[in-house]
């Protein structure tokens, strides 16, 4: 339903392969993918909202670097589609993720099956690294039992929305500390020793939610997961219905511009299907 792409690219001078893959497609309330409340107030009205958005893509990156492969969240898998798949997380769950949103993906979609089509093997990633703890974001871990997996201590101290009971058996991720800053980001992580790619913490959609910024040569590429559904969104500061609160929203909105207007971006969202073309274009989030 959604492509794929790959750009070379080089950080400090040493070859960088960006893979930008979808593994399936999602359809939401219209009202949950904006709206200006948060909390009970947003939940009521997204509920009540009759509309689905069109298909939106479940966006991964998979990042080949000098120092190993790195994979930003692991998507979703085909089990989503099954009328009982969120019974094991009890009756409001099963409910809310059934009536709330739409899924297609299928078994070809599944992060280990992207990787088998990029000649990736599973010996070589270096890390997973998950932005949230919300399923459609984590789903895919199951194929990597033995595979290092990297959460924010915080995000999995105190998580909001996700569903333990999915995860696959004694799932147990390497929870790591923030405990640097980056930029206007006042807790960050290098992810590499070259420290050209960082894990920030941008909280907002949950309270520790995290970004990850590639310093490529020449402009730096920003995944940031569910700080919004659209480029577009940020721009207008509009925000989804499911935020734990829009003024820390608004914050992380602000410091992403900030940063924005600082170093050339290109701002990849997990759901919004423009982000394949501007990465692909390199189209940056301002002019400069």
């Amino acid at each position: 339903m959604f492509n794929s792409t790959t750009v070379q690219l080089h950080s400090n001078n040493h070859p960088l392969k960006i893979h930008l893959v979808s593994t399936g497609a999602v359809a939401v309330k219209t009202r949950f993918r904006e709206n200006m409340h948060s909390g009970i107030i947003a939940l009521a009205d997204f509920i009540l909202d009759k509309k689905f958005t069109e298909w939106l893509p479940i966006y991964i990156m998979i990042i080949e670097h000098a120092e190993g492969v790195f994979i930003i969240d692991a998507g979703d898998i085909a089990d989503v589609n099954n009328k009982d798949y969120f019974k094991s997380s009890g009756f409001i769950a099963n409910w809310f993720d059934k009536s709330q949103f739409k899924f297609s993906v299928k078994r070809e979609d599944e992060i280990n099956k992207q990787l088998e089509r990029l000649n990736i093997n599973k010996e070589n990633i270096k890390a997973i690294v998950l932005t949230h703890l919300h399923f459609d974001h984590t789903d895919g871990i199951k194929h990597f039992p033995d595979t290092r997996i990297l959460v924010n201590k915080a995000e999995w101290e105190k998580p909001f929305g996700d569903l333990p009971k999915l995860y696959p058996p004694r799932f147990k991720p390497e929870l790591i500390e923030l405990n640097e800053s980056f930029d206007v980001f006042a807790k960050a992580y290098y992810l590499t020793q070259s420290k050209d790619i960082i894990l920030v913490e941008t909280p907002g959609h949950t309270y520790h939610h995290c970004s990850v910024i590639i310093k490529a040569d020449g402009y730096c590429i920003f995944f940031a997961a569910d700080i919004c559904y659209s480029q577009q969104q940020l721009l207008e500061n509009k925000f989804t219905g499911n935020n734990t609160d829009n003024k820390i929203a608004q914050s992380t909105y602000n410091k992403v511009k900030v940063f924005a207007k600082n170093h050339p971006v290109i701002f990849i969202p997990s759901h919004d299907a423009d982000a394949l073309k501007r990465l692909k274009n390199s189209e940056t989030l301002f002019s400069f």
